[in-house]
């Protein structure tokens, strides 16, 4: 079977639409075969506009790190947390066979010598076409590699574009089961500044627009501070929530904790509010004063 596919998402849903098309034209007459075509086109032109779209918005590793001070390693870790897709843009038209293989055995043949022997399913080969300026996805191992040595090998790119085939264990280019070979072509090694993220994507993962942090959402208002502190002054006026001429936050605290129990509310957060919050606005308040 052969695809052609603009882009490394949907490749099932390509694979699957051509089928349906092939199978009902083959149903209708030869004038059906303009439907037929027309389908194809405008699927194809769609994920053509997505794909031009998504390159777009493409930043580098570095670029990333400028504008949003976010480092190479969390970049990767995020990725390989499914947060964050990580894209390298081909350098070229390229057609790849991909062989389905099934898991056989390790054989120990010496010492610290061990041999993997697996069946490569040879009679299911399929193709993938890959246009010049893509963005291809990085699977898992690619990300691992790139946090171990900056690098991989540009196959893990290909593997990314194999379908979902029953009962397959994993997939090899054609040129990794025939590697004792010689003059096949080799694979260029990938560097982690080829490798880039897609910036609408790394916005909404970091929330970096306009979305306050969790720590300054929880923090209280300058205006806040300022009634809080204004109210502990004013219960200080009763010798009682007084610690000579400042209020006296444990008396406050206690008091607080009375009225959580008389108008049963929850008191999570009371325990210690005389030393942080009473605390914050009563300093708050001397910077206040005019």
């Amino acid at each position: 079977m052969y695809f052609s596919v603009p882009l490394p998402v949907p490749l099932n849903l390509i694979v699957v639409i051509e089928c349906y098309l092939d199978w009902r034209s083959s149903c209708l007459t030869d004038l059906a075969w303009i439907d037929h075509i027309i389908s194809i086109v405008c699927l194809k032109n769609l994920w053509l506009l997505v794909m031009n779209n998504k390159v777009k918005n493409l930043i580098s590793f570095a670029k990333a790190f400028e504008k949003y001070k976010v480092s190479d390693s969390e970049l990767l870790f995020k990725a390989l947390d499914k947060q964050l897709v990580l894209y390298y843009l081909s350098l070229m038209d390229k057609r790849e066979a991909l062989v389905p293989c099934k898991d056989g055995t390790l054989h120990h043949a010496s010492v610290g010598d061990f041999i993997y022997q697996y069946n490569p399913l040879l009679d299911q080969i399929e193709y993938v076409d890959v246009q010049i300026a893509q963005p291809l996805r990085l699977n898992e191992r690619a990300i691992k590699e790139l946090l171990v040595s900056r690098q991989f090998n540009e196959a893990e790119l290909y593997r990314e574009l194999a379908p979902e085939i029953d009962n397959v264990d994993f997939w090899k280019t054609e040129c990794e089961v025939y590697d004792w070979e010689e003059d096949l072509p080799e694979y260029d090694t990938i560097k982690l500044e080829q490798i880039q993220v897609c910036e609408l994507e790394l916005e909404k993962c970091l929330s970096v627009k306009g979305s306050p942090s969790k720590d300054a959402s929880q923090a209280p208002s300058s205006t806040a501070l300022k009634v809080i502190g204004l109210l502990m002054h004013h219960l200080s006026k009763s010798p009682k929530y007084a610690s000579g001429d400042a209020p006296n936050k444990s008396q406050i605290k206690e008091l607080l904790l009375e009225l959580a129990v008389e108008l049963d509310v929850n008191n999570y957060g009371l325990s210690k509010v005389d030393e942080r919050l009473l605390k914050q606005a009563s300093d708050y308040l001397e910077t206040q004063k005019n």
